[in-house]
């Protein structure tokens, strides 16, 4: 599991369904094509827990970086998700996120971040018998000089 992060945010609703909010409480930079691990948002997960997410992620950068996404999970979980909406590409055309449904597989060109942009992801995950984390990794889409951050007020909010 993660460590060193923020702890999370526990709230329950009039159900008594558990929401977790995790809140970026810091800018983080990347200048590389590599995902990272994001490090604010992840979840941790007990055995056999389901998950339904949102993550709202603001984001800078430059159109040649652009930015790329992705989710891991423990071990034997299952995940599905997708963004929401359409995203600036950086050679200006409109792009979708497809259906992704592989730990770590990375949806790309989730907008051309030459001004403060944003996006949303929401997905769900199934864990199995090993316990660990829904972490949010990202990185630029493509390699380039200009830095890609991830905003503070970025957030991850799951209901369990």
């Amino acid at each position: 599991m993660n460590s060193g992060a923020t702890a999370p945010e526990w709230d329950t609703d009039d159900t008594g369904t558990t929401i977790t909010t995790v809140r970026k409480t810091a800018d983080e930079t990347v200048n590389s094509s590599t995902l990272q691990n994001d490090d604010h948002l992840f979840l941790a997960l007990a055995a056999n827990e389901t998950w339904y997410f949102i993550a709202y992620i603001r984001h800078i950068g430059n159109s040649t970086a652009n930015i790329k996404a992705a989710f891991t999970v423990p071990s034997g979980a299952t995940i599905l998700w997708s963004c929401t909406g359409a995203f600036l590409q950086a050679d200006a055309t409109i792009g979708q996120c497809s259906q992704v449904e592989v730990s770590g597989d990375p949806a790309g060109g989730l907008g051309a971040a030459v001004a403060n942009r944003s996006f949303t992801l929401i997905g769900t995950v199934v864990n199995g018998v090993t316990a660990g984390d829904l972490q949010f990794q990202w990185a630029q889409n493509t390699t380039n000089a200009v830095d890609t951050k991830v905003l503070t007020n970025s957030y991850l909010e799951a209901h369990k």
